[in-house]
């Protein structure tokens, strides 16, 4: 089964109030609670359009999928892409971490950062 997998998102960007952050990029505020919340079924072009570019990424790193029970060799097909993954909270992790690592870390950040801006 298909479904969106927000969360993670907002919580990899830092964002501890999503709703919040869904009415200032323009969602009314009955979907942005909705969105907020995973109560939602689908997402208009224009919601999942506003969503990529605020959190700068496609819908396919919104989406997430669960084989169903009927489903034939699971690892085959190409939404095996999709599966979820385990999600580390980040700023625990990065806080456990010695200091020095921590410097290593914002190294390969800002190298990532502008190899992607090529």
């Amino acid at each position: 089964m298909l479904r969106y997998n927000l969360n993670k998102h907002f919580k990899l960007r830092g964002i501890t109030y999503p709703a919040r952050y869904l009415m200032e990029i323009g969602f009314t505020k009955q979907s942005a609670y909705n969105v907020a919340r995973g109560n939602f079924v689908s997402l208009s072009p224009e919601h999942l359009e506003k969503l990529c570019l605020a959190l700068n990424c496609t819908p396919n790193d919104l989406m997430e999928w669960e084989p169903g029970k009927n489903v034939v060799n699971p690892e085959a097909q190409s939404l095996q892409k999709l599966r979820p993954v385990q999600l580390t909270d980040l700023k625990n992790f990065i806080n456990s971490l010695p200091y020095e690592k921590m410097n290593e870390i914002i190294a390969q950040i800002e190298e990532a950062k502008i190899n992607n801006s090529k």
